[in-house]
C-alpha cells in the first residue's frame, strides 16, 4: 500500500453489542518486519529486500524458511519478478529533510505549502509572467514525502493523476469569490501567494501579495484543470476572463523541483507558515 514508507493502515472492525451493528475502526501500525525481515523496497535494496528462493523452498530476509507452493512465496515470487520493470522508476532523483504528511483538514501544512510555491513558481517560468496566487488540491496529492532519498516513483505516487497545469486571469472581485468559497470549506486546498483569515467559516481577511485584493485588477493564477470546472465543487474557469491550459503533468512540475534540488546539492524542506488560518 502507498502509504507512508514505514506504516500500513489495518481495519478493526468491532460489533456494537446493542444492535450488532458492524463499524470499522482505521489506526496504523509500524512496518518494522518484524516477522518477515522484509524491508520496503528502494533503489539499494531491490536485490535483498524481499529474501530470495532456493531450488526448494522461499527464504524471507528473517530467515523463515516457506514452501514453493505457500501464499508467502508465491506473493515473493511475483513482487521479484515486477522488480526489473520497476526498477527505473527506484531512481534516486532528490533527497527530503523530513517526511511530509498531506492532511485535508488541515490548510497549513508543510507538504501543501511546499507544492503550491512550487506550482506557482513553475507557472511564473513557463507562462513568463509572474503569478500571483497558485491553488491546487489536496486530493490530487496522495502519499506523504519520504524522508531521506525520494525516488522517481514517490513522485509518479505522490501525483498518479493525469492533473494538468494551467492559467487564469482573475478579476479581483472574482477572487474574492473564490476565498469566500475556499472559507466555507473544510479543506481550504493548497494555496501560495495569499495570507488568509478564516473564523466560523466566514473569510475574515485575504492578503494577495501583501496587499488587498483589488476588486478590478486582474490577477494572474496557477491551477490545475481539475479545479476549472467542477473539481472538489470549484469553478475556477467560470471565474476567469481568460484560461490557457497545458499538458504540463503535476507530477513534472514537482519532479523539476525535486530534481533542481538535487542538481544545486540542496535538501528538499517546507513548514506551516501560517499562511492560512482557520478558527472555529
Amino acid at each position: 500500500m502507498e502509504m507512508a514508507k514505514n506504516e500500513i493502515i489495518i481495519a478493526t472492525i468491532l460489533l456494537l453489542s446493542a444492535a450488532c451493528t458492524p463499524k470499522v475502526q482505521w489506526r496504523s501500525v509500524p512496518m518494522d518486519g518484524h516477522r518477515s525481515g522484509a524491508e520496503c523496497l528502494t533503489a539499494e535494496n531491490i536485490d535483498t529486500g524481499l529474501g530470495r528462493f532456493t531450488d526448494s523452498s522461499y527464504v524471507m530476509p528473517s530467515g523463515a524458511t516457506f514452501a514453493l507452493a505457500s501464499p508467502s512465496a508465491q506473493v515473493a515470487r511475483a513482487l521479484m519478478a515486477v522488480q526489473p520493470h520497476m526498477a527505473p522508476l527506484k531512481k534516486v532523483v532528490g533527497h527530503s529533510a523530513r517526511m511530509m504528511m498531506n492532511l485535508r483538514d488541515n490548510p497549513d501544512l508543510p507538504l501543501g505549502n511546499l507544492f503550491a510555491d512550487v506550482l506557482r513558481a513553475y507557472g511564473t517560468r513557463y507562462f513568463g509572467v509572474p503569478m500571483d496566487f497558485a491553488i491546487t488540491n489536496f486530493g490530487g496529492i496522495r502519499v506523504p514525502m519520504p524522508e531521506g532519498a525520494v525516488t522517481l516513483e514517490d513522485i509518479s505516487s505522490m501525483f498518479p493523476f493525469k492533473n494538468y497545469l494551467c492559467y487564469c486571469k482573475i478579476r479581483g472581485s472574482e477572487l474574492q469569490k473564490l476565498f469566500e468559497q475556499l472559507a466555507g470549506t473544510k479543506a481550504f486546498q493548497a494555496t501560495s501567494g495569499a495570507t488568509v483569515r478564516v473564523k466560523a467559516h466566514k473569510l475574515e481577511s485575504v492578503l494577495v501579495g501583501g496587499e488587498p485584493i483589488d476588486p478590478k485588477r486582474l490577477y494572474n493564477v496557477a491551477t490545475i484543470d481539475f479545479l476549472l470546472d467542477g473539481g472538489d465543487n470549484l469553478r475556477i474557469g467560470a471565474l476567469s476572463e481568460d484560461v490557457k491550459l497545458t499538458h504540463v503533468l503535476l507530477k513534472e512540475v514537482m519532479l523539476d523541483y525535486v530534481e533542481g534540488m538535487e542538481a544545486q546539492g540542496k535538501i528538499i524542506d517546507a513548514a506551516s507558515d501560517g499562511r492560512v488560518i482557520m478558527e472555529d
